[in-house]
């Protein structure tokens, strides 16, 4: 099943080179980052943003389309820092930014029970957050006859 859904991102990769159109982060301008201090959790400023959608070439005006997403999130330790920032296309189907916090939800609960720890957490997401969400809360399928991966 998991080759399945690779061959499916592939051809949608393929089709949309765009970073900005992509289900998962581009791992040279988002690497992920965990909050080494409290000066990693200050939040996210408008600069920081403008920095983000800056670096994947999206334009300002197309702002309401993203949110501003943290790839490690801040429930598992992640930093507000720009290099652990990413444009999350908001319609993005089947995985979009509500997939996300549930996958963030089901490892803190797997952590709470100490079926993995917080650092595992965090490089599963930090590697492949859909690929984690895959194997910790189940594969999603589109509606028959809706083949994009973005609205």
């Amino acid at each position: 099943m998991k080759l399945f859904l690779a061959s499916l991102l592939g051809l949608f990769f393929a089709a949309h080179p765009n970073p900005q159109e992509s289900l998962v982060p581009e791992s040279k301008l988002t690497p992920g980052r965990v909050a080494a201090s409290a000066k990693d959790r200050q939040g996210v400023t408008v600069e920081m943003e403008q920095q983000v959608l800056q670096r994947y070439r999206i334009p300002w005006q197309r702002r309401r389309e993203f949110k501003i997403d943290h790839l490690i999130p801040l429930e598992l330790g992640g930093a507000d820092t720009v290099d652990n920032l990413w444009p999350q296309r908001l319609r993005a189907k089947p995985y979009g930014p509500d997939r996300k916090e549930l996958l963030a939800e089901v490892l803190l609960t797997k952590i709470a029970r100490k079926q993995m720890t917080l650092a595992q957490a965090q490089e599963e997401i930090r590697r492949d957050w859909i690929d984690a969400f895959i194997d910790h809360v189940g594969m999603v399928y589109l509606k028959p006859g809706f083949i994009s991966a973005t609205d």
